[in-house]
């Protein structure tokens, strides 16, 4: 009965799976897979081991890391264009299932970006005063200006500085990173970006009484402390909704709230449904900084920050989602997801939700000729938490980590997490790629290769990738090298597919 069955099941499939081997990615899954990911700021001249003197809050150990965060992103001509804080740029053409690295020529603006398209140019801001222009939207870019614009009383320095063009022609500034100086704006002059035509106003003020989540802290548990920074404006329906960030980014109560007005200078008032992104548990923690961008078909999507932290609070990585105006017309994020989801035009046409249905399938773990970093062992690397990582014992040639499934399952999907361990450029040990094998046991003992990465020349920190839909039982990585120097730690090997229920 058991071989008639699956005799079956792989009848049913095999349609399936040749039609998905010729097909572009129907799915995306959080974190963004997103190739390249720069040394963080903060840690390039970092030699591990040693202090830093520009930086004094490292956390503990003193290493480098990667980050990208504060993703400002564009759709424009079919592609999404992604200008995160760490460098600048990515572009999708597949509507964010791949991303490719487009290094632009201002590359080293800090923390966080502004990009806006208008009067038929892009105007590219960071955290100082400067603006750059560019007939792309990957440049090349010119300085054209400092802003005229200086801090004095209450008018905080123009640091997560955000534009934004009305479909007027008009010119805004939002600006605001601070503990308690909130949320600013002002009008630009549309035909010199350098030059205010109003006084600055402040939009958002610090209010943890009435909006406890942004208080600092962990649990939001300091309510004498805030950071509200990275304003974000979207305009819909006639309506301006104004975004912005608190509670702090290295903390997994990192929110995004909204005002919302009728008008580009306010009188803004909160939306009774706040804060509108707010993740405190699961894979996807501190889910705020980012942008919220109409892109294909009309849909809004939601590009946001993701803590990862174990070297340093700027230790994150990006994530999107889809957004939309609900029937009281306020701006509503639905979810961050770390689940495949269906890309746009991709849904079938017999189901009605932009998840997949496929969950995680991972059991429990053992290692083949490795161990595990301490504590929880044999669960790091299946726990749902980025902060923890297998790696494997030094000298292990072929490193082998294999996920026992509960019941045998039909696997769709692969999502792996890395950690570079030894990262140390000072010293010659560079990013570069991973290089595996996914395999299934589709029968005791007889392993079927379900994703073959074994050639990759890709630099991907996070890496989620399709795979024909292969029913087994058990499913295990093979580690087949990473970058020289580099040992591969493993936060999240993750399987995604739909358990059989026998009958």
């Amino acid at each position: 009965m058991k071989r008639t069955f699956a005799l079956l099941t792989a009848l049913l499939l095999a349609p399936l799976a040749a039609l998905h081997a010729d097909e572009p990615p129907a799915t995306f899954c959080n974190p963004l897979p997103i190739p390249n990911y720069p040394i963080g700021f903060f840690a390039r001249n970092v030699t591990n081991g040693e202090p830093d003197a520009r930086e004094s809050w490292i956390l503990g150990h003193r290493e480098q890391f990667r980050e990208l965060a504060d993703p400002v992103v564009l759709w424009h001509d079919g592609k999404w264009y992604l200008y995160p804080s760490g460098d600048m740029a990515w572009v999708s053409a597949d509507q964010g299932a791949t991303w490719q690295h487009h290094p632009i020529n201002v590359r080293e603006i800090g923390y966080p970006p502004t990009v806006v398209h208008h009067r038929g140019r892009f105007l590219l801001g960071n955290n100082s005063a400067t603006l750059y222009a560019s007939a792309s939207p990957l440049g090349p870019f010119e300085k054209i200006g400092d802003l005229q614009l200086k801090p004095s009383g209450e008018v905080p320095r123009l640091g997560g500085k955000m534009l934004f063009s009305d479909d007027d022609g008009r010119l805004y500034l939002y600006f605001g990173v601070s503990e308690k100086a909130g949320i600013w704006g002002v009008e630009l002059d549309a035909a010199d970006p350098t030059k205010p035509l109003t006084a600055p106003v402040r939009f958002i003020d610090f209010n943890p009484k009435d909006r406890p989540w942004e208080a600092h802290g962990e649990w939001n548990q300091n309510p004498n402390k805030g950071w509200l920074e990275t304003a974000w404006m979207l305009k819909r329906n006639g309506r301006y909704y104004l975004t912005y960030g608190a509670a702090g980014t290295q903390y997994r109560t990192y929110a995004m709230g909204c005002f919302v007005s009728s008008s580009p200078l306010g009188p803004f008032t909160p939306q009774k449904h706040n804060p509108i992104l707010r993740t405190t548990e699961g894979l996807l923690t501190g889910t705020a900084s980012g942008s919220i961008v109409a892109g294909p078909e009309n849909q809004l999507w939601a590009f946001y920050t993701i803590r990862a932290g174990v070297v340093h609070s700027f230790e994150r990585r990006i994530g999107m989602d889809r957004a939309e105006i609900d029937a009281n017309g306020e701006l509503v994020v639905n979810g961050a997801t770390s689940l495949p989801q269906w890309l746009p035009g991709k849904m079938p046409s017999d189901t009605k939700s932009a998840n997949t249905g496929w969950l995680p399938i991972n059991g429990l773990t053992h290692t083949l000729g490795s161990t595990s970093a301490p504590n929880l062992p044999g669960r790091l690397a299946v726990d749902n938490e980025m902060r923890t990582w297998w790696q494997p014992a030094e000298g292990d040639k072929q490193p082998t980590l294999t996920s026992t499934f509960g019941a045998p399952a039909t696997i769709h999907a692969v999502r792996l997490i890395w950690r570079d361990i030894g990262l140390d450029t000072k010293h010659d040990v560079k990013p570069g790629p991973f290089r595996y094998r996914v395999e299934l046991e589709t029968t005791k003992d007889e392993w079927t290769t379900i994703l073959d990465r074994s050639e990759s020349s890709e630099d991907l920190l996070i890496d989620y990738r399709e795979c024909k839909p292969t029913t087994g039982t058990r499913a295990r990585l093979v580690i087949l090298g990473s970058p020289k120097g580099i040992t591969p730690g493993v936060a999240e090997f993750t399987v995604f597919g739909k358990t059989i229920i026998s009958k």
